[in-house]
């Protein structure tokens, strides 16, 4: 087996002026192109004119596997197969961390060139030559040039390792630039797991010891444990005042939020159909009573009773729509708090029988509805206790008392949540009103942190499971 050049060998004036002419070339091709896809092919491109070779191919060390990253003359990579082998010659060079050039210049020296003289063959090229890239002791990549006639002499192979060195910090700042901070970060962490001098192990071990340490904590300390929910105060009892009648809306006297006392006129509602009605009952009433009057009067018994009869179904017929009058009068049950029902943009509009007016709540009791995640109800059990803060009040929390669980559940913000009613234990804070909302927390028994997010990634992937599969 014949050897490759070990390369330890001085050079004439005028080889030095060839490297220096071609590693100037190489960094105007390298520099000349804004991106690292762009500036690699324009250091293959130069390379290959400056040399006269068939093709130049640079690869790079990514994620620990050696990858194609630049073709001369703008070759795509897709287009491809034979990047293979290419990629394992250099590897091979790589891996040895010296220059492999194919077919030899005699040196004494014994390298290993499997992988070039595969190439050789496969691709029907007459030399290869293949230089790793290098900085600090750290191989990089590596520069592969194939030539169709003729071998790369002695001056050719210096003048590749002079471009080598100069180009390889700026092929990795290049690089790293275009970098994501993932990449980054993945970059970073093996390198300090790697590293093997004494500050890195003691920190090493430090680390690892923390993270025992936190790992014991999550499994066998107990934290507290809470289930969160949106809250809202609402009286203990709500009345729904509605429409007495068809009519039309006349006056109104209050809105969302007023403060209301028993018998209070909230609104009125329009009644001059009735008041008509009831101007033609009386007269109807006095109608029939002249009559039986007079049919009294002249002895006409039956006639007058026909007459008494008419009266008092007339009198009905009047009782009935002055009750109907009263009633177009919309009042206070009881004193509380207007909490919905905001009409000033229908006066004068009709409404219908049984349509609902206000919502008015007393303010003698109070309940907390908490809007609990579907994922958490079954936590939530009757008598825990939570603790609410609401928005308007962030300074006074109150201490609540689950009463009850309803077993029906609603869709709010695309999720569905079931309403937990709780009882405020002692008395509220001055301030307190329906329609207040805020954050409430159940406090349920403690356990470990590692245990309770061990079973949600169980449920979650139990979930996913049955879902996909």
């Amino acid at each position: 087996m014949s050897e490759p050049l070990a390369f330890a060998m001085p050079t004439s004036p005028a080889g030095d002026g060839g490297v220096s002419r071609l590693t100037e070339r190489a960094l105007q091709g390298l520099l000349r192109e804004r991106g690292w896809r762009a500036a690699t092919a324009a250091l293959c491109t130069e390379l290959t004119l400056a040399l006269g070779c068939r093709r130049v191919a640079l690869g790079w060390r990514v994620d620990g596997r050696v990858r194609v990253v630049g073709l001369s003359h703008g070759a795509q990579l897709a287009e491809h197969p034979v990047l293979g082998g290419v990629a394992e010659a250099m590897q091979e060079a790589m891996g040895q961390g010296l220059t492999l050039c194919v077919p030899r210049v005699a040196d004494g020296a014994v390298r290993i060139t499997l992988a070039q003289r595969a190439l050789i063959k496969r691709e029907g090229v007459a030399a290869v030559l293949t230089v790793p890239l290098a900085q600090d002791g750290e191989v990089l990549g590596a520069l592969l040039c194939e030539r169709d006639d003729g071998r790369f002499t002695p001056i050719d192979i210096i003048a590749m390792e002079d471009v080598a060195r100069t180009v390889a910090p700026l092929l990795r700042l290049l690089h790293e630039g275009e970098l994501s901070w993932r990449q980054r970060w993945q970059r970073s962490w093996r390198e300090w797991v790697a590293a093997d001098d004494p500050r890195t192990r003691r920190l090493r071990q430090a680390g690892l010891g923390i993270a025992g340490l936190m790992l014991v904590a999550l499994m066998a300390v107990p934290l507290p444990h809470r289930v969160q929910a949106n809250a809202r105060v609402e009286g203990a009892e709500q009345r729904g005042l509605t429409a007495p009648l068809d009519a039309y809306l006349r006056q109104l006297h209050v809105r969302p939020g007023d403060f209301i006392k028993k018998g209070q006129v909230l609104a009125q509602l329009s009644d001059e159909d009735l008041r008509q009605q009831a101007r033609s009952r009386e007269a109807e009433v006095a109608q029939h009573d002249n009559a039986f009057v007079d049919a009294f009067t002249k002895g006409e018994r039956s006639q007058a009773a026909q007459a008494q009869a008419r009266a008092a179904e007339a009198r009905a017929q009047l009782a009935l729509v002055e009750q109907q009058l009263a009633r177009t009068r919309i009042t206070a049950p009881f004193d509380g708090v207007v909490i919905a029902g905001d009409l000033s943009q229908r006066l004068g509009a009709p409404l219908k029988r049984s349509d609902l007016l206000f919502t008015v709540s007393p303010m003698t009791g109070w309940r907390v509805v908490l809007e609990v995640d579907e994922r958490q109800i079954t936590w939530v059990q009757t008598g825990q206790v939570a603790r609410l803060l609401l928005t308007a009040l962030p300074s006074q929390p109150v201490e609540l008392k689950v009463q009850r669980i309803t077993p029906v559940a609603r869709t709010v913000d695309g999720r569905q949540r079931y309403e937990v009613v709780a009882d405020p234990v002692g008395q509220p804070p001055a301030g307190w009103r329906p329609g207040l909302q805020g954050v409430a927390r159940i406090e349920l028994p403690p356990e470990p942190l590692g245990w309770r997010w061990g079973r949600e990634a169980w449920q979650a992937w139990r979930w996913a499971s049955w879902s996909w599969f």
